[in-house]
């Protein structure tokens, strides 16, 4: 049979103390003193990323004062063919493509075959190269292009029948002037 414990005493902290046993107490000092190693530890790891941060402002503060001193003063000079080329570049680049072929597309009717579109966007002006089945087709598309609100000017180049075509059409070649649109 076991044996049972029988205690009548009151309870009080030294009674507690009495009564741990001691691998209590092994495991409760052994617990406190990792405790309290890791929070020297802690310690010591956020003391090191504070100079760690502090040298690293040091440094980029170094960096950005040395760029400040070494960036050259580079002072080139173009010649006016080279400002002409690139002037004419930037033309080209600022075309309002999309709204003269959006006119130019819808303005066209399925009897009229566009072949070629060249821009000009020094002169605002659109030279074009199209195929027509009669001279009245032609005409009607002519007189199309001058009604859009974008094309200010119109103007018949040429024309010549392609006999070397079976069905002979109306080769004609026009110059449409748009509108300086400022945006």
């Amino acid at each position: 049979m076991k044996p049972l414990r029988i205690d009548f005493s009151t309870p009080s902290f030294m009674r507690a103390v009495w009564l741990t046993s001691p691998v209590t107490w092994l495991f409760g000092i052994v617990g406190a003193g990792l405790c309290i190693s890791m929070a020297l530890h802690a310690a010591s790891l956020q003391q090191k990323r504070q100079t760690l941060q502090d040298h690293l402002r040091q440094m980029q503060a170094r960096l950005t004062a040395h760029r400040v001193q070494s960036e050259p003063v580079i002072k080139s000079t173009i010649s006016e063919n080279q400002v002409n080329a690139i002037n004419a570049a930037v033309g080209q680049l600022n075309l309002p493509w999309g709204d003269v072929f959006n006119t130019i597309e819808s303005a066209t009717p399925v009897t009229i075959a566009l072949l070629s579109l060249e821009p000009d966007a020094k002169r605002h002006l659109l030279k074009g190269w199209a195929e027509a089945k009669t001279t009245d087709d032609m005409i009607a598309y002519i007189e199309s292009l001058r009604g859009q609100p974008f094309i200010q000017v119109v103007m018949l180049i040429r024309h010549e029948i392609n006999e070397q075509d079976p069905n002979k059409p109306l080769r004609f070649q026009f110059e449409a002037q748009w509108a300086r649109v400022v945006r």
